[in-house]
């Protein structure tokens, strides 16, 4: 959906009243819509589909917006809704489902990356509809988030080969997002604005826990954003953002598998919803189901055993619910929920001989999750909203799993971790005074979030059970933040190359328990130098807190031989004492984040828009094991972390809080010769500079009368590298296998005739640099098309009406992931962080409106 102008330009504070003087040329209807939001600054509120390839007739006269409005649309085709601060657009035909009488209070858009209503985000802000996401072919969110180019498929991905590679999981089944690679607990995931419970024991969100048949739109802000967000929002923040307003039904489903075998999938959807004068309800489900992918079913892993997982297989039940109630003329209650609930199982194999169930992990996931979020909104006069908003969440899950040797069961595992968010914010937005440039806008706000992690782990074997780690953490945040725009110049005050002028700022406080303090501001400048062109910068500081996991983990220690377990050896020859685990006393990872774009908009060339954006990231206190082999501690780079003959009393202090030391040979630490101790456990050390450019285009336009075309793309480089810890070499990232490419690619062409329409994405992944052993070798790159058609019934009477018909093939030429080389029978072949093993996928999908 567009909106036609998000920082109205007028002066006047009473914009409904406010009779202007518009000159207006012919020219396209969405532009010309555009051009009566920013000089009325009343909202207009249209689907950019409905309006394209349609002109505009010449404006000239002196007019209120509605009557301005009235007179573009005449011989359109199109109806109008004037309410009193918005104007909704909509097709004659067009179903009532998601945009026509739509309530005043409901027609508000909020926009990521800035807390001002109808404010205009600094940032980079990427706005993929649930329509363009499922003409790609796509069908739930977990796939959307891997989709997107600035995204590393890394971290948390049920296509993540079993055992894991270079770090990333697949502990749920659960799908993170993770921008620029930094990992999914530095990218915040929110839903409809609002925090949800993180997932597991990584601090991400599990975006594929909400259907994609209860989503109106993702917006993915692509800059740090902790001055309006908070912690976690180093990389960026994703906002998913529901259908509140539904009316009717629409029922689908789906079948689909891929064509070398495994992931066979059923998927059947429902969202309901009723809308009256004063409010709305939406209900929405999903029922979700997939085989997996075994390594038998792939011509490049015939060399495991055929039943070890490359994908895992899951059934997801899924369900959302939101709605509004205006209770009075300024007093409006909205409420939406979601639920989840998924099953998977994983055969992690340690043979190429024998299945899981003689030698290996049989793994199986119970995940549950929920959310309930409130909100109580009120308006003060025409310019100022009050917000009273609340959250409680809570993820579950259970994984059990059983390990086999020689087909014996020789131990089973059950870990139960638990996640749960308590959250209350209070804000205001509104107007200040009329800037020379149009209104002053301010947003303020305070809060206070309460956030639990449990974990209870434990391990029978022998008839004995042994618990390794049961504890429970808690953190809790108090903080308040600010944000303005400034409006100093508009195209209104006619001046020479300055059409648009704003200043923005932000800044937050935060207190998080057991952390401290933090303070992170933001800067941001627009500059339009004409109406075909416009300049953004923005600067600022962002942070995250450490996991409550990395927190919450007990240290752990071990007693070895310094002349056999160390190379080179200790110093002197003695009992070392290792210490590795968690650490209570971590600090907040910090970064400073750079971003400057350009966006352009060539009133020659109707409906084109390009996006070049350059991002810079430093990013420091990252918390990691400083020393990655531990048998190196003695290198001279590791100083920092080894204390060489230590006193007793530092000895005794080292252990204090160690619930349990390992004796590997060392001996009883309290009365042996320690001559070292090393301090690998988790600690503020690393430092990462990321870099690197963002490209968008977007282009659509009529070529006949019945004949729409829309052409896209988007791209992204990325540079990065990591010092681990002070005095170690600075070593690349970006680009090295299992970590994220330089280069992720996608392009897309759609046709539209009348009802049918047709789309082709090809897509590209950027090849790798397998360094881990002489001599390094390339790992090739990935290249693949889709093609997805579907026809639509719209106009048909009778039981075939309202129907949408599907066909999607994705990878069509059946592209396979790159060969990697493997140093063990059980490794898989391929970077599975970066490269699907799905290949062509053929799926059918029928839905009906009611």
């Amino acid at each position: 959906m567009a909106i036609g102008a998000l920082v109205p330009a007028a002066p006047a504070l009473a914009a409904e009243e406010r009779r202007i003087e518009y000159n207006i040329e012919a020219e396209d209807l969405g532009e010309a819509l555009k051009a009566v939001s920013r000089l009325s600054g009343k909202e207009i509120i249209f689907n950019s589909e409905a309006v394209l390839g349609k002109t505009a007739p010449r404006l000239h006269g002196t007019f209120n917006a509605d009557e301005a409005v009235r007179l573009l649309l005449e011989g359109s085709d199109l109806v109008a809704q004037y309410r009193k601060d918005v104007i909704i657009i909509r097709g004659r035909s067009e179903p009532s489902g998601d945009l026509s009488d739509r309530s005043a209070v409901q027609s508000e858009i909020v926009v990521t990356g800035s807390r001002i209503r109808g404010g205009e985000p600094v940032s980079p802000l990427t706005v993929s509809t649930r329509s363009e996401i499922e003409k790609r072919g796509i069908n739930d969110l977990g796939a959307f988030a891997r989709d997107l180019v600035q995204n590393y498929s890394g971290g948390q991905n049920p296509g993540v080969g079993g055992g894991g590679q270079g770090g990333s999981e697949n502990v749920t089944s659960s799908s993170a997002l993770n921008l620029r690679g930094l990992g999914p607990d530095a990218t915040l995931t929110i839903v409809n604005g609002h925090r949800v419970s993180y997932d597991a024991s990584g601090q991400g969100v599990d975006i594929s826990a909400i259907p994609l048949i209860a989503v109106d739109r993702v917006e993915v802000v692509t800059d740090g954003s902790s001055a309006l967000y908070g912690s976690d929002a180093v990389g960026g923040v994703a906002n998913v953002i529901l259908r509140r307003d539904f009316d009717g039904a629409l029922a689908s489903a789906r079948f689909g598998a891929a064509t070398d075998g495994g992931d066979v999938e059923q998927q059947y959807s429902i969202i309901a919803g009723k809308r009256w004068q004063s409010g709305g309800l939406m209900a929405a489900f999903d029922y979700r189901h997939s085989t997996p992918i075994t390594a038998g079913d792939r011509s490049y892993t015939q060399r495991l055993f055929p039943t070890a997982m490359l994908v895992t297989g899951q059934r997801q039940y899924s369900a959302i619910v939101a709605g509004h109630q205006r209770l009075t003329d300024n007093v409006t209650f909205e409420v939406d929920g979601s639920f989840n609930n998924r099953r998977s199982n994983n055969c992690v194999i340690f043979s190429a001989t024998a299945d899981c169930v003689y030698s290996g992990n049989d793994i199986s996931v119970l995940s549950r999750s929920w959310s309930l979020s409130p909100t109580l909104k009120m308006e003060l006069g025409d310019h100022w909203e009050f917000r009273l908003a609340g959250t409680v969440s809570e993820s579950k899950t259970d994984q059990g799993g059983d390990s086999f040797l020689g087909g014996a069961l020789s131990q089973s595992q059950r870990n139960l971790y638990t996640n749960r968010l308590n959250s209350f914010e209070a804000s205001a937005t509104g107007v200040l005074f009329a800037a020379p440039g149009g209104p002053a806008k301010f947003a303020a706000g305070l809060g206070i979030r309460d956030a639990s992690f449990d974990i209870n782990a434990s391990a029978r074997s022998g008839g004995a059970t042994v618990t390794f780690a049961d504890f429970t953490v808690n953190q809790h945040t108090l903080y308040a933040y600010g944000e303005f725009q400034l409006p100093l110049v508009s195209a209104d005050n006619d001046i020479r190359l300055v059409n648009r002028l704003i200043l923005s700022g932000a800044i937050r406080y935060e207190d998080v328990s057991s952390v401290g303090d933090v303070v992170t501001p933001k800067l941001g400048l627009i500059y339009a130098p004409s109406s075909d062109l416009a300049l953004k910068f923005s600067w600022g500081k962002s942070f995250k807190a450490p996991t409550l996991y990395q927190t919450g983990q007990p240290k752990i220690g071990a007693s070895q031989i310094g002349a056999t377990f160390f190379l080179p050896p200790s110093p002197t020859p003695g009992t070392v004492l290792y210490l590795a685990g968690g650490n209570p006393d971590l600090k907040p990872e910090r970064a400073t984040n750079w971003t400057a774009t350009a966006s352009f908009t060539p009133r020659a060339v109707e409906n084109l828009r390009i996006d070049v954006s350059y991002f810079r990231v430093k990013y420091r206190d990252r918390v990691v094991s400083p020393i990655p082999s531990n048998s190196q501690a003695f290198q001279a780079i590791y100083g920092n972390y080894v204390v060489l003959n230590p006193t007793t009393d530092q000895v005794l202090a080292a252990i204090s809080h160690v619930p349990v030391i390992y004796d590997q040979g060392g001996g009883d630490p309290k009365t042996a010769n320690v001559v070292a101790i090393v301090s690998n456990y988790l600690q503020n050390a690393a430092r990462q500079s990321i870099e690197g450019i963002d490209l968008a285009a977007d282009y659509k336009f009529a070529l006949t009368h019945r004949d729409q075309i829309g052409i896209n793309a988007a791209g992204s480089y990325l540079k990065s590298e990591q010092q681990l810890s002070a005095g170690q070499a600075v070593v690349q990232m970006a680009g090295i296998i299992f970590r994220p490419p330089h280069w992720r690619a996608r392009s897309s062409i759609f046709w539209e005739r009348d009802n049918f329409s047709l789309a082709g994405t090809f897509n590209y992944i950027g090849g790798s640099l397998d360094n881990r052993s002489q001599p390094y070798v390339r790992v090739r790159d990935y290249k693949s098309v889709d093609v997805v058609a579907q026809l639509k019934t719209d106009g048909v009477e009778g039981v075939f009406g309202s129907m949408s018909l599907t066909l999607s093939i994705l990878n069509i030429l059946n592209e396979k992931p790159g060969f990697v080389r493997t140093f063990s029978s059980q490794s898989y072949p391929y970077d599975s962080t970066n490269f699907p093993s799905i290949g062509r996928f053929v799926s059918f999908s029928i839905s009906k409106a009611f």
